[in-house]
Formats: C-alpha cells, sequence, structure tokens
C-alpha cells in the first residue's frame, strides 16, 4: 500500500480527537479560552465547507455564524457543566453549535466535516441511522471527551463515554451488515448516468451557475442531438433506468420545455427505457425534472433546496417519491444538493426506491466534496442512489454506502452503467 493511500486512510482517524483539544481547554482553562477556541474551529470547519467556486460567497456567512454558535456552545458547557459531566455536556455543546447554520437552510457539509467522509469508514456513516449525522457528530465528540477525562483524572465518565462511543459504533456495525447483506440478496436493476456536458466558458471561471447562462444549454435540438448517442449506448447496455444531469436543458418557455420532454419521451419509448430529464424552466421559474417511460411523462418533481440567490425558490414541497413506472418498479427523485438535507434522507426511506439524483457541481475540489457527501443519503435512505452529475463526478451508490461506479465528466461524455440491488 502507499504512502499516499496510507496517509488518506489515516487521516479520517483525525475525527476521533478532534475536539480534544476543545475539551482539555474546557476542563483546565477557563470557559473564556474554551469558547475562544471553539469560534475558531468552527469558523474554519464552515468556511472550508464552502470555499469554492459558486459557494464562496457565502463564507462570511457561514463562517460567522460558526464562530457564534461554537464560541457560545462550547463556552456555556464549561462554564455550566462540572468536569466529570462534560462527557455528556461538551457533545451536546458540539450538536448544539451545528443547528444556527442547519436552521438557516445549510446542507451538512457546508458545517459538518463529518458529512464530507466515505469510504472505507462505512461503519461509522451508519451510526446516522440512529439520529441523523448529527448522531455521528455526538459519538465523535464523546470519543474526544472521554479521551480528554481519562488524562485528566475522571475515569469513570471516560468510561461512560467509552462505553457510549463502543455501543453505538455496535450498532453501525450490525446496520452495515445488515445492510450489505440485503443487497447481496437483492434483485440487480442495471441503471445508468449519461452526462455530455456543453462548452466551458472562454473566458472567466466555470461555476455551478454556467449552464443556465449558456446558449448551448438553451438549444434543445441542439442539446437533444448531443445526448441521443449516449443514451442510445446507455439502453445497449442494458440500462432500464436512465439519469441526466441536473440542468440538462435551459427551457425559456413553456413551448421549449415541451419539446425537451417530447424528444425524450421518444427515446424512452422507441429504447423502452425510463429517462430521468431534467431542466430549469425559466418560465414559472422552477429547477426541475421529468420521469419519463414509454407511457409518457410519469411524474414531476422540483429541486426542494435551491440555492438562495441564485435559483427560484422552491414553489410547493415534494416527497421523493415513490414514482410508478410502466414496467412496474417505482423511482424516487431529488436534485443535487437535496441530498444533502435530512429531509430526503427521511423521505427516501419512506419511498424504498432507487433514489435518481441528477446534480451539477464544478471542479476546483468541490465536486470532490459533494461526491463524497452523497454516501449519507443512500445509507440513511437505505436505497440505492444514482447521481449523473454535470461538471463533477457521477456515481452509483448501493444502499450500504458503497460507490460501485464513478466517473468524472471532464474527460468527456460519461456513460456510467451499473447493477444496484437493495
Amino acid at each position: 500500500m502507499s504512502t499516499t493511500r496510507n496517509v488518506k486512510l489515516l487521516l479520517p482517524l483525525i475525527g476521533w480527537c478532534a475536539v480534544l483539544p476543545l475539551a482539555l481547554l474546557a476542563l483546565l482553562r477557563t470557559p473564556l479560552e474554551a469558547g475562544l477556541a471553539a469560534a475558531l474551529v468552527g469558523g474554519l470547519a464552515s468556511a472550508a465547507g464552502v470555499w469554492s467556486r459558486t459557494l464562496r460567497h457565502l463564507v462570511p456567512l457561514t463562517a460567522a455564524t460558526s464562530a457564534v454558535s461554537w464560541g457560545a456552545a462550547v463556552a456555556l458547557a464549561a462554564w455550566l457543566v462540572p468536569g466529570p459531566w462534560l462527557v455528556v455536556g461538551l457533545p451536546a455543546a458540539v450538536v448544539a453549535a451545528l443547528l444556527p447554520l442547519r436552521l438557516l437552510g445549510a446542507p451538512r457539509f457546508a458545517n459538518n466535516p463529518l458529512a464530507r467522509t466515505q469510504q472505507p469508514w462505512l461503519v461509522v456513516v451508519h451510526t446516522a441511522r440512529l439520529g441523523g449525522d448529527l448522531m455521528t457528530t455526538a459519538v465523535l465528540a464523546t470519543a474526544s471527551t472521554a479521551v480528554a477525562l481519562a488524562l485528566c483524572g475522571y475515569p469513570w465518565a471516560a468510561t461512560a463515554g467509552g462505553v457510549f462511543v463502543v455501543t453505538v459504533l455496535a450498532f453501525g456495525w450490525v446496520s452495515f451488515s445488515r445492510a450489505t447483506a440485503q443487497v447481496e440478496r437483492g434483485v440487480p436493476r442495471r441503471v445508468a448516468a449519461v452526462v455530455v456536458d456543453g462548452r466551458p466558458p472562454e473566458h472567466g471561471e466555470l461555476t455551478g451557475t454556467w449552464p443556465a447562462e449558456s446558449p448551448e444549454y438553451r438549444d434543445v435540438e441542439g442539446t437533444l442531438a448531443r445526448y441521443r448517442p449516449h443514451v442510445e449506448d446507455a439502453a445497449r447496455q442494458g440500462a432500464e433506468v436512465i439519469v441526466l444531469p441536473e440542468v440538462s436543458f435551459v427551457a425559456d418557455d413553456a413551448a421549449a420545455a415541451e419539446r425537451w420532454c417530447g424528444g425524450v419521451e421518444e427515446w424512452a419509448r422507441a429504447l423502452d427505457v425510463t429517462i430521468v430529464a431534467p431542466y430549469f424552466d425559466m418560465a414559472t421559474p422552477r429547477n426541475t425534472l421529468a420521469v419519463i417511460d414509454k407511457t409518457g411523462v410519469v411524474a414531476h418533481h422540483d429541486k426542494q433546496h435551491p440555492a438562495r440567490g441564485a435559483e427560484p425558490p422552491c414553489l410547493r414541497k415534494m416527497e421523493v417519491g415513490p414514482h410508478r413506472l410502466a414496467d412496474g418498479t417505482a423511482l424516487s427523485t431529488a436534485i443535487c444538493v437535496d441530498l444533502d438535507y435530512s429531509d430526503t434522507a427521511r423521505s427516501a426511506r419512506r419511498a424504498h426506491a432507487l433514489l435518481a439524483a441528477p446534480s451539477n457541481d464544478w471542479p476546483g475540489g468541490f465536486e470532490v466534496l459533494h461526491h463524497r457527501s452523497a454516501v449519507w443519503a443512500a445509507v440513511m435512505g437505505g436505497v440505492p442512489v444514482v447521481r449523473a452529475t454535470g461538471q463533477g463526478i457521477s456515481s452509483v451508490y448501493d444502499a450500504a454506502g458503497h460507490v460501485l461506479e464513478q466517473r468524472r465528466s471532464a474527460g468527456g461524455p460519461v456513460v456510467l452503467v451499473a447493477d444496484v440491488r437493495g
């Protein structure tokens, strides 16, 4: 195993002692010192989550909000909670520190570094089935606090913290093992992510808003022609469900949207497949998709968590599914960052169907972060996920969280075909 591979495997282990310095400060120094250190930690962690093209204008808001919430929560815990009880108080403070940004509508990766992890730590990710990613945060914070308490002479409190951590990890191991076994017993279903990016801008940065700004994405006949051979290729490889990326097409009016859906319907009927065909509806306006099989449009689904200031607001709350298809199977849908919210995972678990998630990212590091964060939706939803990602990494996850296939669109058109179970 190479040194680089070893480093990549070991880096996530830092999470198990991430709040150890804060715990030691809370035990050995003043609440003010612990709070100031926590404010620095919270601000830097949140800034890192949005420090990328398109999102970096949010850095002041996320960093400031997290700095205040982390500082206040940890300072209060250090002030109000007696030494040994910090095994409960500090993890609770860390979880509380994450809530303000959540209430402002931020996705989990914006202020929870743990949401950016993935394989080979799926046992830890499965602890989120007890209470979302905040449960996983509480477990890791408890581990750090238990170590600090042991160092500072509180063996019983440290032992209690250790027992809690081991118990929750045991649950994660059981959950992961059961999910893996269920996947292996499941009936295979062949799916595909098909991505054909338009030309990037000749000048300036390639950002997440580029498809909505590009004239190429408004050319309905050109877009249909660009995608058709690759959709046909996926169908030849046996794909039953084909997912296209977020904002595959930008419709300036109802006629353009109808032509886009009509063209995709011709493919679905001729190839006997189901196609998830996203488009940006400028007339309404809304960021939406159509689920189309050989009978026509089965369902529409709008993005539930659009980016404030960059996308039109959500017009109505919608469940991810299930959408019933002509072949008797079911399909659920979400769009891009919707995967990074707990309500999507809860809805996906209720629907209990393959989750198609058209997405759009951008290079520079965000595409990797967002690819990794998607595993939480698969694990908490308990369903396979297909991400067809423009300007990023398309991927297929099984219901246990394993990445079955992945491919970047930077190297050219993507036709990613995989068999999913469970």
